[in-house]
């Protein structure tokens, strides 16, 4: 890993996760929580203006994210799968399982839990295009709103959201994805406060573009 790009370590769950947008399961409290969301563009720029704070845990068979995000007037307006969620405020999660920095997958959920998944075979920069027919295998979530959606005459706590991504859904020809006790990801946060968006995120690339697996941090799966 490059010096200065975060690592976090995922533990393993010490019980069944409810999947339920909560947050609330005791599980959750052996997890690791980050709070490090910086803006995409890294040193010298603006702190994120809301709180967000992601956690991971794993078991067998899934990888757990939940993400709570703080913000005040909680909207969306994407519904349908795989449209371009990030035309709202959203949560995204970018996962390079095998560490090559080309193949990975790309998850986006906003605040109606309408869910945009796809498949890069290889980054943009290296002539890549993304797969929006590929989706993730057994993928479970839910959202949970802290106040009103899409109600602006009052004021919300924020978000909060819980993903399963089954580790066979991320098979490569059959190969365990957890043969690979590291993995390459990134997670991101778009803010529409203002045109054009705000991008916060967990491992800055330098450049308003996420697309970049080897600015990307690590994520170390402990016991």
């Amino acid at each position: 890993m490059a010096v200065g790009q975060p690592v976090y370590d995922c533990h393993r769950a010490a019980g069944k996760i409810k999947i339920d947008g909560k947050v609330t399961d005791k599980e959750w409290a052996g997890a690791v929580p980050c709070t490090d969301f910086r803006d995409i563009r890294g040193d010298g720029w603006a702190a994120p203006k809301y709180l967000t704070t992601m956690r991971m845990l794993w078991d067998d068979d899934n990888l757990y994210i939940s993400a709570v995000l703080e913000e005040p007037d909680v909207k969306a307006g994407v519904k349908d799968r795989d449209d371009i969620v990030y035309h709202d405020n959203d949560f995204e999660v970018f996962l390079n399982p095998y560490c090559d920095e080309r193949l990975y997958y790309e998850f986006e959920i906003n605040a109606l839990g309408t869910v945009m998944d796809l498949l890069m075979e290889k980054p943009y920069s290296k002539g890549g295009t993304y797969i929006m027919t590929w989706d993730f295998q057994g993928l479970k979530t839910s959202v949970k709103v802290q106040g009103t959606l899409n109600r602006s005459n009052d004021t919300d706590k924020g978000w909060s959201v819980e993903i399963m991504i089954p580790f066979k859904g991320l098979s490569r020809g059959g190969t365990d994805p957890l043969q690979n006790k590291e993995w390459k990801a990134n997670f991101s946060r778009v803010e529409w406060l203002t045109k054009p968006e705000e991008n916060w995120v967990w491992s800055p690339t330098g450049i308003v573009d996420i697309h970049y697996p080897d600015k990307w941090g690590t994520i170390r799966f402990v016991q």
